[in-house]
């Protein structure tokens, strides 16, 4: 499949059984399954990647790294495979967030997804709006 740009955003909810619903925009795009990661702990959300996008951004950014080399490197490695999981979205295009992921950022109730180009972002609204702000408030 032709890897998709991925954009807009979205306000949807996560259910009480951990599940959030795609963008229906992108339910064909992410029908035989994503790639869910969090990559960096300065980063508060879940990345949401179509497999091939996933193995496109691991070749690029993941697989360079040296990890018997560099001490750095290996927990990098060690702390985003932790980190990630492989899903299948269900008939309604609901896919399953780790207990773990939503207890670490906070997740309940209304979330937002943000289309960023090569995935979609898994966020608190809260929590986007305020880093969002805060960038905006930067550019002086």
């Amino acid at each position: 499949m032709q890897q998709e740009l991925l954009s807009g955003e979205y306000d949807h909810t996560l259910d009480p059984k951990g599940r959030v619903t795609l963008p229906a925009r992108y339910r064909d795009y992410f029908q035989y399954g994503a790639v869910l990661v969090r990559l960096l702990d300065d980063e508060p959300c879940i990345r949401v990647y179509h497999p091939a996008a996933w193995k496109e951004f691991d070749a690029k950014y993941i697989e360079p790294l040296d990890e018997f080399g560099s001490r750095t490197d290996r927990w990098k490695t060690r702390l985003i495979y932790k980190n990630q999981i492989c899903v299948e979205p269900d008939r309604s295009g609901r896919v399953l967030v780790p207990a773990q992921r939503i207890k670490e950022l906070g997740l309940s109730g209304k979330i937002k997804i943000i289309g960023n180009r090569t995935h979609l972002e898994i966020w608190d609204p809260e929590t986007y709006d305020a880093l969002e702000a805060a960038e905006r408030g930067g550019d002086g």
